[in-house]
């Protein structure tokens, strides 16, 4: 599958949607939809099967002064080969890390680029019936007050949401690393160990930017808002959060 965003948005996008629609092959309503988001991008307005229709569109779509990239969900497993962090030390002018196969790698501070911020959030759907006793006047009468309730079963919809906070280091040299708030051993934080997991992974996160103040930082992706306003409506950000963190870092690298 081909992924195609535009970026570099200013405020007004109503000028745009006639370009849009004519790339895309749909209304000008539609395409105004589609633009009805916050920031400047990237923003997916289009997903392929195949990169010949994909690379059409995106050469309409910058004939008409609009800025695009195109990703694949090839590249984007190749480029998130990634690195996911266990454990953790900082020393000096390094940081250490372990995965949970004790792989290790060892990370100047002063090569680290990019952090990007954000949420995985599974969504959870499942059937719930409940019961509940009501006065029934029926049976009062038939019954002469001997049953003056029934039981009415109702059936719905309940949606559980569950959360896990991560970011991605990424430095010369090295795969992109990860590290998830679920998965970490936080002990190596010492004095400054937090009774709550998500305070020390707040604190984790702090620490790795206080040491490298030249990367750049990017949180856009921790609410479901941010999610959608990148990948647009009809991506499930659940499903294509990856999509989102690639884009992320091919424009903030440009």
């Amino acid at each position: 599958m081909f992924f195609l965003a535009i970026h570099n948005l200013p405020e007004d996008r109503s000028a745009l949607a006639p370009a849009l629609a004519s790339a895309l092959g749909i209304t000008s309503y539609e395409a105004g939809v589609r633009l009805r988001v916050s920031g400047s991008g990237p923003l997916v307005v289009a997903t392929f099967g195949e990169r010949t229709a994909a690379d059409e569109v995106r050469r309409k779509l910058e004939a008409s002064g609009l800025t695009a990239v195109m990703i694949s969900d090839v590249e984007i497993a190749s480029a998130q080969k990634e690195f996911p962090v266990r454990t953790f030390r900082f020393n000096d002018h390094t940081l250490h890390a372990e995965s949970q196969k004790q792989e290790t790698l060892a990370v100047d501070y002063r090569t680290i680029f990019l952090i990007i911020r954000g949420t995985g959030i599974k969504q959870e759907t499942s059937t719930v019936t409940t019961k509940e006793k009501k006065f029934d006047m029926g049976k009062a009468v038939l019954t002469g007050g001997l049953i003056i309730s029934k039981t009415v079963k109702t059936t719905g919809q309940k949606i559980t949401e569950e959360r896990e906070g991560f970011f991605y280091v990424y430095a010369e040299g090295v795969p992109p690393l990860v590290f998830r708030e679920g998965v970490l051993d936080y002990s190596s934080l010492g004095p400054a160990l937090q009774p709550s997991r998500t305070a020390n992974f707040t604190a984790l996160l702090a620490e790795i930017r206080r040491r490298s103040p030249q990367a750049r930082f990017d949180d856009r992706l921790i609410t479901r808002a941010g999610q959608v306003q990148l990948l647009g409506p009809s991506l499930d950000v659940q499903k294509y959060l990856g999509v989102a963190v690639e884009l992320l870092v091919r424009v903030l690298l440009r």
